[in-house]
């Protein structure tokens, strides 16, 4: 065996146990279905001129979520999307920001129904409606440093 390449794995390996939930959606494989990846910044157009001009990515949507007073700014990631978060007022952002600067701020998983999601996981979160006029929600707490949003995956 030449130690300089890795051994080839078995995939049977790398296959999780059945991630099916009655909460969040099922993928072929079983796994939650990713929504998007939200990205905190100070200032969305200076973002922009990273992921669009460097790394090319189609930006697909901005818009004003009212609710929790941010601008949102979508890029097409291929199988998920990005969401460039910038708070326009003091919020839950802003101190996100203050406190740890720019970057991942949450990961969304698309759900059959927020409000249902949370009375099964045995929370009592509110419902807003957020970007692309979708009902969404955040799980309590972050124990990995990153927040959970669950989104109407329809």
């Amino acid at each position: 065996m030449n130690p300089t390449r890795p051994r080839a794995l078995d995939v049977d390996v790398l296959a999780p146990p059945a991630l099916a939930s009655p909460v969040l959606g099922a993928g072929p494989l079983g796994a939650p279905v990713l929504d998007h990846v939200g990205i905190a910044v100070h200032d969305a157009d200076a973002a922009l001129h990273y992921y669009r001009g460097v790394l090319g990515l189609a930006v697909i949507g901005d818009e004003v979520a009212e609710e929790p007073g941010s601008r949102l700014v979508w890029l097409d990631a291929g199988a998920a999307l990005l969401q460039i978060v910038q708070p326009l007022r003091r919020n839950r952002i802003t101190e996100f920001l203050t406190e740890r600067g720019e970057g991942l701020h949450h990961v969304c998983f698309a759900v059959r129904d927020p409000a249902d999601a949370m009375a099964a996981l045995g929370q009592q979160q509110p419902v807003f409606l957020g970007g692309r006029g979708r009902r969404a929600c955040f799980l309590a707490g972050t124990p990995t440093g990153v927040s959970v949003e669950l989104v109407d995956g329809g």
